[in-house]
């Protein structure tokens, strides 16, 4: 018989790469796009700046889906307030099998 793996993506780990980066996000919270740039989070959630002056709190286990730009976290360009380690390369996010 073959061997059953899963594959396991994070919104975690795709906020990360975009605060790294300090690139726009958009995130699917209970039917709403929301969008701004993380500028703090956790292992529970994520705090978005929309850059008008409002933030959002929002839980990571209520956000549905993540779009950003791979052109904003590649571009070295613009990057004034990204973290340090933000500025290098980024090879797509790959998955890694689950399990065996």
């Amino acid at each position: 018989m073959g061997s059953k793996s899963s594959t396991l993506f994070t919104v975690g780990t795709l906020l990360r790469h975009a605060q790294d980066a300090a690139a726009p996000v958009r995130v699917l919270v209970q039917g709403t796009w929301l969008d701004g740039r993380i500028v703090g989070a956790d292992g529970l959630g994520a705090v978005l700046d929309d850059g008008h002056g409002q933030q959002v709190l929002v839980r990571l286990d209520s956000i549905v889906a993540v779009s950003f730009s791979r052109a904003d976290i590649d571009d070295p360009q613009d990057q004034a307030d990204a973290r340090p380690q933000g500025a290098r390369r980024r090879d797509p996010i790959e998955a890694r099998p689950v399990g065996g």
